[in-house]
Formats: structure tokens, sequence, C-alpha cells
């Protein structure tokens, strides 16, 4: 009897256990029926999902990051019937996305009883489909071509190497990751692919010669100057590597100083503008030159060119290894900080110094003789999650266009309050400006 009795009751139990209890029932399963990743070139590319539920899907997001240098972005699609969602991200200059690009992403789902889904990790590389790419590689860096024959293209290589050594050295840093160039055959058949026309609709007026739009990857056109053009942008590489652990962003002069000295010579107009500007006695102050890389085609030329000449006195009058000095000293200094530790001078100490080595009077602070008030000068807008806004050459001096509204949400985006705050306060310290005329390297 006793058996009986303890058999009914393990009976019971199992039975009661399957009965409903006051718990809420399980959600039911999100299913993903399909995803997938087209190429649309020039456009970016276009993401796309399929999938299907029981209970209604609430929100529907498409996380990425843009490699190496991207941080987590997130982006909503446009969602038809609850079952299909797409999104074209590269179509603006902030969800830019360079040539050879490698994307990670991944889709995160909701429903309304508070299920969330999240599809594992994909990868997918953004490819200019235009023409039958060719590539060859020396070390880290490959050169990808659709002209001419391999004896060019370790020209190429050979230039590129030479600059990185040379900057490595300079600026104390290694380039330590894979080093992308893709060479275009004019600056024409190369204007969809850069980050400095993106979103801004047809203009002739600014041909870009070459472009950095991604921490590894240097865009070039072969149709003017073109191996000085291979120069500036590896050096961009470098400089970025050098700084991208500083606490404020690099400014302008500096930046593309370091690029216009690599050249061995200057662009034609940035030379003849540069010499009228010494000999009229109407060079820029250094705390103007980051304006006047978004001003009118003469501005532009002549920034490019003291830039250059500035960075030039630094390294070959002052010397190599206080500049390098100086580029370590301003990983966590303003630059009047960084020049006052290394050089004992401030930004108009710097400037005057210059002035005198071509030939020009000092001028007090605040003011230029030919300038009047000094304007502030504007920060570069950062793109697209990358470390660094593109750095592009532009044949006419011509600046940038503005570029249109982001359509993406960096997750990331706490982490730049710090460096560009901090980087404005650099800008507004810096004083008048500064010259030596490098001179034209063989």
């Amino acid at each position: 009897m006793r058996l009986r009795i303890a058999l009914l009751a393990i009976v019971a139990l199992v039975a009661v256990s399957g009965l409903p209890s006051g718990a809420p029932a399980a959600s039911a399963e999100i299913e993903i029926r399909s995803q997938a990743a087209q190429n649309q070139f020039p456009d970016g590319i276009r993401f796309s999902l399929f999938m299907a539920s029981d209970v209604e899907i609430t929100e529907v997001r498409l996380r990425f990051r843009i490699l190496p240098g991207g941080v987590n972005a997130s982006v909503t699609p446009s969602c038809t019937g609850g079952t299909s969602c797409n999104v074209l991200v590269g179509s603006t200059r902030d969800s830019y996305m360079v040539p050879g690009a490698e994307v990670v992403y991944s889709w995160e789902l909701s429903d309304s009883s508070g299920a969330k889904v999240t599809t594992e990790e994909q990868m997918v590389t953004y490819d200019d489909t235009r023409f039958e790419w060719q590539e060859l590689t020396e070390g880290n860096v490959t050169v990808h071509y659709y002209f001419g024959d391999d004896e060019a293209q370790r020209t190429v290589l050979r230039v590129a190497r030479e600059t990185i050594e040379r900057f490595e050295k300079l600026e104390r840093t290694t380039v330590d990751f894979p080093v992308k160039i893709w060479v275009y055959r004019t600056a024409s058949e190369m204007a969809p692919a850069v980050a400095s026309r993106r979103g801004a609709g047809p203009d002739d007026s600014v041909r870009t010669l070459g472009e950095v739009g991604a921490d590894d990857t240097a865009l070039v056109s072969r149709d003017t100057d073109f191996l000085n053009i291979v120069r500036h942008e590896l050096t961009h590489v470098v400089t970025g590597a050098a700084t991208k652990n500083h606490l404020a962003p690099l400014p302008t002069w500096i930046n593309e100083g370091l690029s216009t000295y690599s050249q061995n010579d200057l662009l034609p107009s940035e030379a003849s503008a540069l010499d009228l500007a010494i000999r009229r006695n109407a060079v820029l102050p250094i705390t103007s030159l980051g304006t006047a890389a978004r001003g009118s085609a003469g501005d532009v030329s002549v920034f490019y060119a003291q830039s250059g000449s500035i960075i030039g006195f630094m390294i070959d009058v002052l010397g190599e290894e206080r500049f390098g000095d100086f580029m370590e000293a301003l990983a966590g200094d303003t630059v009047d900080g960084a020049l006052m530790t290394v050089y004992g001078l401030d930004t108009l100490g710097l400037e005057n110094a210059w002035r005198v080595a071509v030939g020009l009077p000092e001028v007090e602070g605040g003011t230029n003789a030919n300038s009047g008030t000094e304007p502030r000068p504007t920060l570069v807008p950062f793109g697209s999650g990358q470390s660094s806004a593109p750095q592009s050459t532009p044949e006419t001096g011509d600046a940038p266009e503005t570029a249109t509204a982001a359509d993406v949400e960096d997750d990331d985006s706490s982490s730049n309050a710090l460096p560009i705050l901090l980087g404005v306060l650099v800008l507004f310290v810096l004083g008048a400006g500064a010259v030596y005329l490098r001179q034209t390297r063989g």
C-alpha cells in the first residue's frame, strides 16, 4: 500500500509540473530568413535583412565598424511589412568607405515581448567595381592598379617604402599594419571614390589629386605630379600612426605641413603663391592656417606651401632630433606647451624665427601687419568613424566641400569629447604665425 501511495504521489507531481503556471509564456522565436550586403559603388553598400516572427518586431538596427580604425556605429534601416529591412551605408561623407575597406557588421532585433536577437558578425569588402584591379605587394605595402605594367607599380612601391621609412624615423613611430595604395589613371576617374566629394554633388572646380580616406589606405591619381602625390599621402599614413593616441587632434598646419615637406617639389601653384606672399609680406599667421585650408584657391595654395615651409624650417634648421622630441611632446600637450618644452619658443616665437629666415620683419602677438586680427581656426570635422578626417590634396587649392549630415550613430561618441575639447583649446591658444622657405628638393 505504501508503495502504491508513493507511486501515485510521483504521478501527481509530474502531472502538476506540466500544468500552466502564472509565469509568462516564452517569446516566439525571431527567425532570420536571409541577409545580404550588396556593393553599390560609388554610393556604398546596401545591407538587407528578411525575417519572420509571431509577434511584432519593434526595433531593428544594423551595427557595423569599418576596419581598421573605425569605431562601433549603428543605423536604423527602412523596414516594410514587418519582414524586410534595408539600409545604404556609404552615401554620405560621415559614412564614407574607402575602396578596399573591410566592414564588419551584424543585425540586432527586438520584439514586443522583450526578446532580442543579434546575428553573428560578418565581413564584407567595399570595392570600386568599375575597373579590373591587379595588385603588387612588397613588405606591408600593396599597390592596386588597373592600367600600366608591373615595372611602373614597382616605382610606386619603392617611393612608398622610402617615404614610410623616412617619416617613421622622423616622427618616431612604426607603421606595423598593411598599407593599401589605389592608383587611378586620372583625378576624374578617382573622383567618385574620394571622401572629399562624398555627398557634395557635381562640382568641377575642385580636382582631388590624392587622399587618405582611412588609416591604412591612400588614393592617388597619376595625371599630375604623381610621385609627389604618393609621397604626400603616404606621409599622412605615417603621421596618423604617430598621433593616433594623442589627446588632441593634430593641428592642420602640422599634418599637411609634414606631407607637403615630404614632396620633392611644391606644386607650381603652391610655389608661386608662397613666393608672392613673401614678396608682399602677406604670409598667413599660423593661427589662421587652419581657416585658410578651407578658403579661396589662393589661400589654400599659400596654406600648403607655407605649412610645408614652416615644418621644413623646424626640421632642416632647428634639427630632426628636436622635431622628433616636439612630435612626442604633442602627445599630451598643447602646441605652445610642446614648443616651449623643446625649443623654448611659443607659437609666435616660432613664426617670427621663420619670418626672419625668409627675410620678413617680425610681428607682434595678435595681429599681422597685412592681415589684421587673426581669425580663430576651425576644427576639421571627423568622418565616418575614422580615427581622423580624410586628408585630401586638391589640385586648385580650393577648400574641401562641406559634408552632408551624418546618417549613422557613433556608438563610441562619448570617447571623442575630451580630444575635441582639448583640440579647441589647442587651436585657441596658438599665437601668430612663422616661417622658413624650404628649398626645392631633388
